[in-house]
């Protein structure tokens, strides 16, 4: 995700699946300066060096709490603003990384009759600097499709007036259904459900009680592939 929201600082915890903190701080540093902070709960001088080695600018520890990190992003984000700091970051991206494009932003449909739950959503997408629009029923979600053409939509599967796969129906077919990134939000995933959503073109499932984590995790996958489809849609209209 880092390429296509072009952060102005990372946090990064030394620990990971798939990849380790240090090694992602290595593949930030291969285009980018800005400032990357270890946290994490580990202490060992040889974890400590390889972090500095691989480009970590510094290093926090999980049992000194929140607040100490907090006063480190502050200050790493206020040195970066110094006017020699900005001039330094433009020219090693220059000579690091090709020209940064412009940001890709999606906008998501969000449809729940709870608020709570489409705020728990909302808030996600919010961090990541993408545009949200809400509705609480079926009608009044084609009727915001229509007028707003969103890039993903996110449901609660039974709405008042109809239930998702009904609402999915309506959208099928529609002019920016093709690139259309579908998500469902449930207390009852049936197997039944399932395959009615599928048939309808919706990918992502989420379970309720909406867990922060997974709520993360869905949200991110859902932008990255909405992202995805916005820049093949741009290349072959070039």
């Amino acid at each position: 995700m880092f390429p296509d929201f072009d952060p102005d600082l990372v946090v990064l915890d030394m620990r990971m699946p798939k990849m380790s903190g240090r090694n992602t701080c290595a593949a930030i540093r291969k285009t980018s300066n800005l400032p990357v902070i270890m946290f994490t709960s580990s202490n060992e001088a040889e974890d400590v060096r390889e972090a500095i080695t691989k480009g970590a600018t510094d290093f926090v520890l999980k049992t000194t709490g929140v607040s100490e990190l907090t006063e480190r992003i502050s200050f790493h984000l206020s040195k970066s603003e110094a006017p020699e700091a900005k001039e330094k970051e433009t020219n090693a991206r220059k000579i690091a990384s090709p020209p940064i494009k412009q940001k890709v932003t999606t906008t998501t449909l969000i449809v729940d009759p709870n608020e709570e739950s489409r705020s728990i959503i909302k808030a996600v997408l919010t961090r990541l600097n993408q545009n949200v629009v809400e509705a609480s029923n079926a009608a009044e979600a084609i009727k915001t499709y229509k007028t707003e053409s969103p890039d993903i939509v996110i449901s609660e599967w039974s709405l008042p007036d109809m239930d998702a796969f009904n609402m999915m129906s309506e959208l099928k077919g529609g002019k920016f259904d093709k690139n259309l990134v579908k998500g469902m939000i449930s207390a009852r995933l049936s197997p039944e459900a399932q395959r009615k959503a599928s048939f309808v073109g919706i990918e992502n499932f989420l379970q309720k009680p909406l867990s922060a984590a997974k709520v993360e995790m869905m949200i991110a996958n859902c932008v990255r592939t909405a992202i995805r489809a916005r820049k093949r849609k741009s290349r072959n209209a070039a």
